[in-house]
């Protein structure tokens, strides 16, 4: 069972549609639910894989409703989303600078990793080549993160 330490408390719904309601997007039913108990934090365990079974990464932690510059959701999302594929949005980050993020369209609600080392180059629109599925949805992301044995 995934726990998260250090959440900033858990945000109203109103907090929720306000965030939406900014930044013009839907946000996936469960990462709103997970907003409205844990806003920000990190999660124990923290590792996952790929969907592919590839090794993934780990989340250093969660983004966050907030003032904070270096955890802010919408400090990321403002400063990615030129650089990010459209219809994404920066839900975590791990150690080495790489973004979690989900889907916020209603095709899916798939959480991603986003790979910076290998993103298109400045003026092109972002595509997929950098993204790795990780879940097809967050509940099952949080779900599935574990403890690498050291």
């Amino acid at each position: 069972m995934t726990q998260i330490h250090d959440s900033k408390g858990a945000l109203s719904e109103q907090e929720v549609a306000n965030l939406e309601n900014q930044l013009r997007i839907k946000l996936p039913s469960d990462y709103r639910e997970f907003l409205k108990k844990h806003n920000g934090g990190y999660p124990q365990p923290d590792s996952f894989d790929f969907d592919d079974g590839n090794d993934g990464s780990s989340v250093d932690k969660f983004l966050e409703v907030g003032d904070s510059k270096n955890e802010s959701i919408v400090e990321y999302y403002n400063d990615y989303k030129a650089r990010i594929p459209k219809n994404f949005f920066p839900v975590a980050k791990d150690a080495g600078g790489n973004l979690i993020l989900i889907e916020i369209n209603d095709a899916g609600s798939g959480v991603y990793y986003w790979d910076h080392e290998n993103e298109t180059d400045d003026g092109d629109t972002p595509g997929m080549d950098n993204m790795y599925l990780i879940t097809p949805n967050f509940n099952d992301f949080i779900d599935n993160l574990y403890e690498i044995e050291i």
